[in-house]
Protein backbone atom coordinates (compact mmCIF):
# COMPACT_ATOMS: atom_id res chain seq x y z
CA UNK A 1 0.00 0.00 0.00
CA UNK A 2 2.71 2.45 1.01
CA UNK A 3 4.79 1.74 -2.10
CA UNK A 4 1.80 2.13 -4.41
CA UNK A 5 0.60 5.36 -2.81
CA UNK A 6 4.10 6.84 -2.89
CA UNK A 7 4.15 6.06 -6.61
CA UNK A 8 0.87 7.95 -7.05
CA UNK A 9 -1.30 4.83 -7.41
CA UNK A 10 -4.32 4.57 -5.05
CA UNK A 11 -4.26 1.39 -2.95
CA UNK A 12 -6.81 -0.17 -0.62
CA UNK A 13 -5.76 -2.51 2.17
CA UNK A 14 -8.16 -5.30 3.13
CA UNK A 15 -7.74 -6.40 6.74
CA UNK A 16 -9.39 -9.20 8.71
CA UNK A 17 -11.36 -8.32 11.81
CA UNK A 18 -9.02 -7.60 14.71
CA UNK A 19 -6.20 -6.54 12.40
CA UNK A 20 -7.54 -3.17 11.29
CA UNK A 21 -5.82 -1.26 14.10
CA UNK A 22 -2.41 -2.95 13.67
CA UNK A 23 -2.84 -2.51 9.91
CA UNK A 24 -3.37 1.20 10.42
CA UNK A 25 -0.34 1.43 12.70
CA UNK A 26 1.77 -0.45 10.13
CA UNK A 27 0.68 2.03 7.45
CA UNK A 28 1.57 4.99 9.64
CA UNK A 29 4.91 3.38 10.45
CA UNK A 30 5.64 3.20 6.71
CA UNK A 31 4.86 6.89 6.34
CA UNK A 32 1.43 6.35 4.79
CA UNK A 33 -0.62 8.96 6.65
CA UNK A 34 -3.85 8.54 4.67
CA UNK A 35 -4.36 4.77 4.31
CA UNK A 36 -7.47 3.44 2.56
CA UNK A 37 -8.63 0.50 4.68
CA UNK A 38 -11.53 -1.95 4.32
CA UNK A 39 -12.34 -4.65 6.87
CA UNK A 40 -13.00 -8.18 5.61
CA UNK A 41 -16.07 -9.81 7.24
CA UNK A 42 -15.37 -12.27 10.07
CA UNK A 43 -14.45 -14.91 10.94
CA UNK A 44 -10.73 -14.93 10.13
CA UNK A 45 -10.22 -15.54 6.40
CA UNK A 46 -8.03 -18.59 7.10
CA UNK A 47 -11.06 -20.40 8.50
CA UNK A 48 -13.38 -19.55 5.60
CA UNK A 49 -14.12 -21.79 2.62
CA UNK A 50 -13.43 -20.60 -0.91
CA UNK A 51 -17.17 -20.02 -1.44
CA UNK A 52 -17.39 -17.92 1.73
CA UNK A 53 -14.39 -15.86 0.67
CA UNK A 54 -15.95 -15.18 -2.74
CA UNK A 55 -19.28 -14.13 -1.17
CA UNK A 56 -17.57 -11.86 1.33
CA UNK A 57 -15.44 -10.35 -1.44
CA UNK A 58 -18.68 -9.32 -3.18
CA UNK A 59 -19.87 -7.70 0.05
CA UNK A 60 -16.82 -5.43 0.32
CA UNK A 61 -16.35 -4.77 -3.41
CA UNK A 62 -18.25 -1.45 -3.36
CA UNK A 63 -16.20 -0.29 -0.36
CA UNK A 64 -12.98 -1.14 -2.18
CA UNK A 65 -14.08 0.79 -5.28
CA UNK A 66 -15.19 3.72 -3.14
CA UNK A 67 -11.84 3.73 -1.38
CA UNK A 68 -10.00 3.85 -4.70
CA UNK A 69 -11.94 6.73 -6.25
CA UNK A 70 -12.55 9.02 -3.26
CA UNK A 71 -9.87 11.26 -1.69
CA UNK A 72 -7.98 9.56 1.12
CA UNK A 73 -8.52 10.95 4.61
CA UNK A 74 -5.43 11.45 6.74
CA UNK A 75 -5.24 9.57 10.02
CA UNK A 76 -3.71 11.01 13.16
CA UNK A 77 -0.01 10.21 13.07
CA UNK A 78 1.57 9.46 16.45
CA UNK A 79 4.45 11.84 17.00
CA UNK A 80 7.47 11.32 19.19
CA UNK A 81 7.23 13.78 22.07
CA UNK A 82 9.35 16.86 21.43
CA UNK A 83 7.97 19.24 24.07
CA UNK A 84 10.33 18.13 26.83
CA UNK A 85 14.06 17.58 26.93
CA UNK A 86 15.33 14.13 27.95
CA UNK A 87 16.33 15.55 31.33
CA UNK A 88 12.87 16.92 32.13
CA UNK A 89 11.37 15.32 35.23
CA UNK A 90 7.89 14.16 34.19
CA UNK A 91 6.75 12.59 37.45
CA UNK A 92 7.62 12.60 41.15
CA UNK A 93 6.44 10.13 43.75
CA UNK A 94 7.20 7.06 45.81
CA UNK A 95 8.53 3.83 44.29
CA UNK A 96 5.01 2.44 44.08
CA UNK A 97 3.63 5.68 42.61
CA UNK A 98 6.34 5.87 39.96
CA UNK A 99 5.73 2.26 38.95
CA UNK A 100 1.97 2.83 38.80
CA UNK A 101 2.52 5.90 36.59
CA UNK A 102 4.73 3.94 34.19
CA UNK A 103 2.42 0.92 34.25
CA UNK A 104 -0.69 2.99 33.42
CA UNK A 105 1.19 4.69 30.61
CA UNK A 106 2.16 1.29 29.13
CA UNK A 107 5.87 1.93 29.61
CA UNK A 108 6.72 -1.35 31.36
CA UNK A 109 6.62 -5.09 30.71
CA UNK A 110 3.99 -5.42 33.43
CA UNK A 111 6.52 -5.90 36.24
CA UNK A 112 7.89 -3.21 38.56
CA UNK A 113 10.92 -1.38 37.18
CA UNK A 114 13.83 0.61 38.59
CA UNK A 115 12.82 4.30 38.34
CA UNK A 116 15.01 6.02 35.69
CA UNK A 117 16.18 8.94 37.78
CA UNK A 118 18.54 11.52 36.27
CA UNK A 119 21.35 10.27 38.51
CA UNK A 120 20.87 6.62 37.46
CA UNK A 121 20.68 7.46 33.75
CA UNK A 122 23.74 9.72 33.88
CA UNK A 123 25.70 6.95 35.61
CA UNK A 124 24.85 4.62 32.71
CA UNK A 125 26.09 7.26 30.26
CA UNK A 126 29.56 7.22 31.83
CA UNK A 127 30.07 3.80 30.21
CA UNK A 128 29.91 5.03 26.61
CA UNK A 129 31.83 7.62 24.58
CA UNK A 130 28.75 8.44 22.52
CA UNK A 131 26.64 11.55 22.91
CA UNK A 132 23.35 11.12 24.82
CA UNK A 133 21.55 12.83 21.92
CA UNK A 134 22.97 10.51 19.25
CA UNK A 135 20.31 8.61 17.34
CA UNK A 136 21.45 4.99 17.16
CA UNK A 137 18.47 3.89 15.04
CA UNK A 138 14.84 4.54 14.20
CA UNK A 139 12.95 1.49 15.42
CA UNK A 140 9.91 0.06 13.70
CA UNK A 141 6.96 -0.18 13.77
CA UNK A 142 6.61 3.05 15.77
CA UNK A 143 9.50 4.69 13.88
CA UNK A 144 10.74 6.37 17.04
CA UNK A 145 14.33 7.30 17.65
CA UNK A 146 16.45 5.00 19.79
CA UNK A 147 18.96 7.43 21.28
CA UNK A 148 21.87 6.77 23.59
CA UNK A 149 19.80 8.56 26.25
CA UNK A 150 16.69 6.39 26.01
CA UNK A 151 18.81 3.25 25.74
CA UNK A 152 20.25 4.23 29.12
CA UNK A 153 16.75 4.98 30.45
CA UNK A 154 15.41 1.57 29.47
CA UNK A 155 18.58 -0.06 30.75
CA UNK A 156 18.02 1.46 34.18
CA UNK A 157 14.36 0.41 34.16
CA UNK A 158 15.35 -3.18 33.28
CA UNK A 159 17.76 -3.38 36.22
CA UNK A 160 20.97 -3.29 34.15
CA UNK A 161 24.24 -2.33 35.77
CA UNK A 162 25.91 0.74 34.20
CA UNK A 163 28.72 -1.37 32.73
CA UNK A 164 26.18 -3.22 30.57
CA UNK A 165 25.68 -0.04 28.52
CA UNK A 166 27.99 -1.00 25.59
CA UNK A 167 26.12 -4.32 25.28
CA UNK A 168 22.75 -2.54 25.24
CA UNK A 169 23.86 -0.24 22.42
CA UNK A 170 25.09 -3.21 20.36
CA UNK A 171 21.78 -5.04 20.92
CA UNK A 172 19.84 -2.05 19.53
CA UNK A 173 22.20 -1.79 16.56
CA UNK A 174 21.54 -5.48 15.87
CA UNK A 175 17.74 -5.35 15.99
CA UNK A 176 17.70 -2.10 13.97
CA UNK A 177 19.55 -3.79 11.10
CA UNK A 178 17.06 -4.36 8.24
CA UNK A 179 18.23 -7.97 8.11
CA UNK A 180 16.72 -8.53 11.55
CA UNK A 181 13.24 -7.42 10.49
CA UNK A 182 12.13 -5.86 13.78
CA UNK A 183 8.85 -4.84 12.15
CA UNK A 184 7.79 -8.52 12.20
CA UNK A 185 8.21 -8.98 15.97
CA UNK A 186 4.51 -8.36 16.59
CA UNK A 187 3.31 -11.16 14.31
CA UNK A 188 0.65 -13.58 15.55
CA UNK A 189 3.12 -16.47 15.86
CA UNK A 190 4.56 -14.63 18.88
CA UNK A 191 8.27 -14.84 18.06
CA UNK A 192 10.51 -13.30 20.72
CA UNK A 193 14.11 -12.04 20.55
CA UNK A 194 16.90 -14.34 21.70
CA UNK A 195 20.28 -12.78 22.47
CA UNK A 196 23.63 -14.61 22.31
CA UNK A 197 26.84 -13.16 23.77
CA UNK A 198 30.48 -13.81 22.93
CA UNK A 199 33.83 -12.49 24.07
CA UNK A 200 35.86 -11.68 27.18
CA UNK A 201 33.05 -9.42 28.42
CA UNK A 202 31.16 -12.56 29.48
CA UNK A 203 33.57 -13.22 32.36
CA UNK A 204 34.42 -9.58 32.95
CA UNK A 205 30.79 -8.68 33.67
CA UNK A 206 29.83 -12.00 35.31
CA UNK A 207 27.38 -13.40 32.76
CA UNK A 208 26.49 -17.04 33.31
CA UNK A 209 27.70 -19.25 30.44
CA UNK A 210 27.47 -22.56 32.30
CA UNK A 211 24.80 -24.55 34.14
CA UNK A 212 21.43 -22.79 34.08
CA UNK A 213 22.67 -20.05 31.77
CA UNK A 214 19.14 -19.37 30.49
CA UNK A 215 17.58 -19.58 33.95
CA UNK A 216 16.82 -16.58 36.18
CA UNK A 217 19.21 -15.38 38.90
CA UNK A 218 22.23 -13.95 37.07
CA UNK A 219 21.68 -10.24 36.60
CA UNK A 220 23.41 -9.76 33.25
CA UNK A 221 21.64 -12.62 31.48
CA UNK A 222 18.24 -11.48 32.75
CA UNK A 223 18.48 -7.68 32.68
CA UNK A 224 19.98 -7.28 29.19
CA UNK A 225 17.20 -9.35 27.68
CA UNK A 226 14.56 -7.49 29.68
CA UNK A 227 16.08 -4.22 28.43
CA UNK A 228 15.38 -5.19 24.83
CA UNK A 229 11.75 -5.95 25.65
CA UNK A 230 11.38 -2.55 27.33
CA UNK A 231 13.02 -0.79 24.39
CA UNK A 232 10.56 -2.58 22.08
CA UNK A 233 7.67 -1.36 24.24
CA UNK A 234 8.83 2.21 24.77
CA UNK A 235 10.59 3.02 21.49
CA UNK A 236 9.30 0.52 18.92
CA UNK A 237 5.94 0.86 20.71
CA UNK A 238 4.99 -2.78 20.50
CA UNK A 239 1.71 -2.73 22.41
CA UNK A 240 -0.59 -5.73 22.85
CA UNK A 241 -3.65 -5.58 20.61
CA UNK A 242 -2.29 -2.72 18.53
CA UNK A 243 1.14 -3.40 17.09
CA UNK A 244 1.82 -6.60 19.04
CA UNK A 245 -0.60 -9.25 17.75
CA UNK A 246 1.00 -12.32 19.34
CA UNK A 247 -1.71 -14.97 19.64
CA UNK A 248 -0.47 -16.27 22.99
CA UNK A 249 3.00 -14.84 23.30
CA UNK A 250 6.33 -15.65 24.92
CA UNK A 251 8.29 -13.79 27.54
CA UNK A 252 11.82 -12.62 26.87
CA UNK A 253 14.52 -15.30 27.07
CA UNK A 254 17.63 -14.70 29.22
CA UNK A 255 20.80 -13.95 27.26
CA UNK A 256 22.75 -17.09 26.37
CA UNK A 257 26.45 -16.44 26.85
CA UNK A 258 28.68 -18.95 25.05
CA UNK A 259 30.99 -21.10 27.18
CA UNK A 260 34.00 -20.42 25.01
CA UNK A 261 36.53 -21.89 27.43
CA UNK A 262 34.82 -25.29 27.46
CA UNK A 263 33.99 -25.39 23.74
CA UNK A 264 36.32 -27.40 21.49
CA UNK A 265 35.42 -25.21 18.52
CA UNK A 266 35.65 -21.57 17.57
CA UNK A 267 32.79 -19.51 19.04
CA UNK A 268 29.62 -18.45 17.25
CA UNK A 269 30.99 -14.92 16.80
CA UNK A 270 33.95 -16.22 14.77
CA UNK A 271 31.57 -18.36 12.68
CA UNK A 272 29.79 -15.10 11.92
CA UNK A 273 32.92 -13.30 10.70
CA UNK A 274 34.36 -11.64 13.79
CA UNK A 275 37.86 -12.01 15.21
CA UNK A 276 38.65 -14.26 18.19
CA UNK A 277 38.46 -12.16 21.33
CA UNK A 278 35.88 -9.72 19.94
CA UNK A 279 32.91 -8.95 22.16
CA UNK A 280 29.84 -9.63 20.03
CA UNK A 281 26.05 -9.85 20.38
CA UNK A 282 23.94 -11.95 18.03
CA UNK A 283 20.15 -11.62 18.03
CA UNK A 284 17.42 -13.67 16.34
CA UNK A 285 13.64 -13.70 16.58
CA UNK A 286 12.97 -17.09 18.18
CA UNK A 287 10.11 -18.87 16.39
CA UNK A 288 10.11 -21.92 18.68
CA UNK A 289 12.33 -23.76 21.16
CA UNK A 290 12.52 -27.49 21.75
CA UNK A 291 12.61 -29.43 24.99
CA UNK A 292 16.12 -29.68 26.37
CA UNK A 293 16.84 -32.82 24.39
CA UNK A 294 19.09 -35.49 25.96
CA UNK A 295 21.30 -38.16 24.45
CA UNK A 296 23.84 -40.75 25.51
CA UNK A 297 26.36 -42.91 23.70
CA UNK A 298 28.83 -42.48 20.86
CA UNK A 299 29.22 -39.44 18.64
CA UNK A 300 27.23 -41.18 15.90
CA UNK A 301 24.36 -42.01 18.28
CA UNK A 302 24.42 -38.42 19.51
CA UNK A 303 24.28 -36.99 15.99
CA UNK A 304 21.42 -39.27 15.04
CA UNK A 305 19.46 -38.23 18.13
CA UNK A 306 20.16 -34.59 17.36
CA UNK A 307 18.98 -34.99 13.75
CA UNK A 308 15.70 -36.49 14.95
CA UNK A 309 15.19 -33.57 17.34
CA UNK A 310 16.05 -30.99 14.67
CA UNK A 311 13.59 -32.53 12.21
CA UNK A 312 10.88 -32.70 14.86
CA UNK A 313 11.32 -29.12 16.03
CA UNK A 314 12.03 -27.37 12.74
CA UNK A 315 9.10 -29.08 11.05
CA UNK A 316 7.13 -26.05 12.27
CA UNK A 317 9.34 -23.70 10.22
CA UNK A 318 8.64 -25.36 6.87
CA UNK A 319 6.12 -22.74 5.76
CA UNK A 320 8.41 -19.82 6.70
CA UNK A 321 11.06 -21.41 4.45
CA UNK A 322 8.79 -20.63 1.51
CA UNK A 323 7.11 -17.46 2.71
CA UNK A 324 10.10 -15.78 4.33
CA UNK A 325 13.05 -17.27 2.41
CA UNK A 326 15.58 -17.75 1.10
CA UNK A 327 17.45 -17.87 4.40
CA UNK A 328 16.90 -19.17 7.95
CA UNK A 329 18.89 -18.94 11.19
CA UNK A 330 17.98 -21.89 13.44
CA UNK A 331 20.19 -22.24 16.51
CA UNK A 332 21.58 -25.54 17.82
CA UNK A 333 22.63 -25.26 21.46
CA UNK A 334 24.94 -27.99 22.74
CA UNK A 335 26.36 -28.62 26.20
CA UNK A 336 30.14 -28.65 26.44
CA UNK A 337 29.97 -32.40 27.15
CA UNK A 338 28.18 -33.12 23.88
CA UNK A 339 30.54 -30.79 22.00
CA UNK A 340 33.52 -32.63 23.49
CA UNK A 341 32.13 -36.06 22.50
CA UNK A 342 31.63 -34.91 18.92
CA UNK A 343 34.96 -33.09 18.69
CA UNK A 344 36.97 -36.04 19.99
CA UNK A 345 35.33 -38.20 17.32
CA UNK A 346 36.67 -35.77 14.71
CA UNK A 347 33.50 -33.80 13.97
CA UNK A 348 33.84 -30.11 13.22
CA UNK A 349 30.96 -27.64 13.29
CA UNK A 350 30.85 -27.84 9.50
CA UNK A 351 30.61 -31.65 9.69
CA UNK A 352 27.68 -31.39 12.10
CA UNK A 353 25.86 -28.87 9.92
CA UNK A 354 26.26 -31.09 6.86
CA UNK A 355 25.09 -34.15 8.81
CA UNK A 356 21.98 -32.35 10.01
CA UNK A 357 21.22 -31.08 6.53
CA UNK A 358 21.33 -34.63 5.16
CA UNK A 359 19.67 -36.46 8.05
CA UNK A 360 17.26 -33.99 9.70
CA UNK A 361 14.51 -34.35 7.11
CA UNK A 362 10.74 -34.69 6.88
CA UNK A 363 8.58 -36.55 4.33
CA UNK A 364 7.43 -34.40 1.41
CA UNK A 365 3.76 -35.03 2.17
CA UNK A 366 4.18 -33.33 5.57
CA UNK A 367 5.91 -30.42 3.86
CA UNK A 368 3.08 -30.19 1.30
CA UNK A 369 0.32 -30.51 3.93
CA UNK A 370 1.84 -27.66 5.89
CA UNK A 371 2.12 -25.49 2.80
CA UNK A 372 -1.41 -26.36 1.68
CA UNK A 373 -2.78 -25.34 5.06
CA UNK A 374 -0.97 -22.02 5.11
CA UNK A 375 -0.41 -21.23 1.42
CA UNK A 376 -3.46 -22.58 -0.41
CA UNK A 377 -2.61 -24.66 -3.45
CA UNK A 378 1.16 -24.49 -2.92
CA UNK A 379 3.40 -27.57 -2.72
CA UNK A 380 7.15 -28.08 -2.51
CA UNK A 381 7.33 -28.70 -6.27
CA UNK A 382 5.19 -25.69 -7.18
CA UNK A 383 7.32 -23.58 -4.83
CA UNK A 384 10.42 -24.80 -6.72
CA UNK A 385 8.80 -23.90 -10.06
CA UNK A 386 8.06 -20.44 -8.66
CA UNK A 387 11.74 -20.20 -7.64
CA UNK A 388 10.81 -19.78 -3.98
CA UNK A 389 13.07 -22.66 -2.89
CA UNK A 390 15.87 -24.66 -4.53
CA UNK A 391 15.52 -27.68 -6.81
CA UNK A 392 16.54 -30.05 -4.02
CA UNK A 393 12.93 -29.83 -2.77
CA UNK A 394 11.51 -31.34 -5.97
CA UNK A 395 13.90 -33.99 -7.22
CA UNK A 396 10.87 -36.27 -7.68
CA UNK A 397 7.10 -36.31 -7.12
CA UNK A 398 7.32 -39.08 -4.51
CA UNK A 399 5.28 -37.88 -1.50
CA UNK A 400 7.52 -39.96 0.79
CA UNK A 401 10.81 -38.43 -0.40
CA UNK A 402 12.70 -36.73 2.42
CA UNK A 403 13.19 -32.96 2.40
CA UNK A 404 15.59 -30.82 4.46
CA UNK A 405 14.30 -28.37 7.07
CA UNK A 406 16.67 -25.57 6.01
CA UNK A 407 17.84 -24.26 2.64
CA UNK A 408 21.53 -25.17 3.16
CA UNK A 409 23.83 -26.50 5.93
CA UNK A 410 25.39 -23.12 6.78
CA UNK A 411 22.08 -21.79 8.03
CA UNK A 412 22.50 -23.77 11.25
CA UNK A 413 24.02 -21.64 14.03
CA UNK A 414 25.86 -23.76 16.64
CA UNK A 415 26.62 -22.46 20.14
CA UNK A 416 28.06 -24.22 23.20
CA UNK A 417 26.96 -23.56 26.78
CA UNK A 418 24.73 -24.71 29.62
CA UNK A 419 25.60 -27.53 31.98
CA UNK A 420 29.08 -28.96 31.44
CA UNK A 421 28.22 -32.37 32.90
CA UNK A 422 25.01 -33.21 31.05
CA UNK A 423 24.40 -34.57 27.53
CA UNK A 424 21.72 -32.00 26.72
CA UNK A 425 21.01 -29.50 23.99
CA UNK A 426 18.23 -27.49 22.41
CA UNK A 427 16.94 -26.50 19.00
CA UNK A 428 15.68 -22.98 18.43
CA UNK A 429 13.64 -22.29 15.32
CA UNK A 430 13.71 -19.05 13.37
CA UNK A 431 11.30 -17.88 10.65
CA UNK A 432 13.44 -16.44 7.88
CA UNK A 433 13.03 -12.72 7.24
CA UNK A 434 11.17 -12.49 10.55
CA UNK A 435 14.29 -11.98 12.64
CA UNK A 436 17.34 -13.39 10.83
CA UNK A 437 20.48 -13.74 12.93
CA UNK A 438 22.19 -10.35 13.13
CA UNK A 439 25.49 -9.75 14.91
CA UNK A 440 27.17 -6.54 16.06
CA UNK A 441 30.51 -5.91 17.74
CA UNK A 442 30.31 -4.38 21.21
CA UNK A 443 32.28 -1.12 21.21
CA UNK A 444 33.85 -0.30 24.57
CA UNK A 445 34.63 3.30 25.58
CA UNK A 446 38.25 4.46 25.54
CA UNK A 447 38.40 4.57 29.34
CA UNK A 448 36.74 1.16 29.81
CA UNK A 449 39.59 -0.29 31.88
CA UNK A 450 39.44 2.64 34.32
CA UNK A 451 35.69 2.50 34.91
CA UNK A 452 34.44 0.75 38.08
CA UNK A 453 32.65 -2.56 37.57
CA UNK A 454 31.00 -5.08 39.86
CA UNK A 455 33.09 -8.23 39.48
CA UNK A 456 31.88 -9.88 42.67
CA UNK A 457 30.46 -13.32 41.71
CA UNK A 458 26.89 -14.09 42.73
CA UNK A 459 26.52 -15.91 46.02
CA UNK A 460 29.37 -14.09 47.78
CA UNK A 461 29.16 -11.44 50.47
Amino acid sequence: MAAAEKAGVPAVGIFCQGFTEPGLQACLGEGLTAPRIVEFPPPNIQTQTSDEIHENAKVILDKVIQGLIEPAVASQVPQQAKDASPRTIVFKGSLDEVNEFLYRGRFTDGLPVIPPTLEAVETMLKYTDRSPDEVVAVLRPGRREATIWNIAVNGVMAGCRPEFMPILIAVIEAVADPRFGLEHAGATQSSTPAIFLNGPIIKELDFNSGQGSMRPERRGNMAVSRFLRLEMVNVSRYLIGSTDMGSFGRNYTPVMAENEEQSPWQPLSVDRGFEPGDNVVTVILMHCMSDHWETAGSAEVTLNSLAIEVARELKSTITPMVRFGPEMSPVIGLSALIADILSKAGYTKSDIKNYLFEKARVPAYIFDEDLEKDQRGLTACSAVKSELISKIFCESEDPHRLLPVVHNPEEFQIIVGGSMIRCRGFVMGQAGAEGLATSKKIKLPANWDKLPKSRKPIGTI
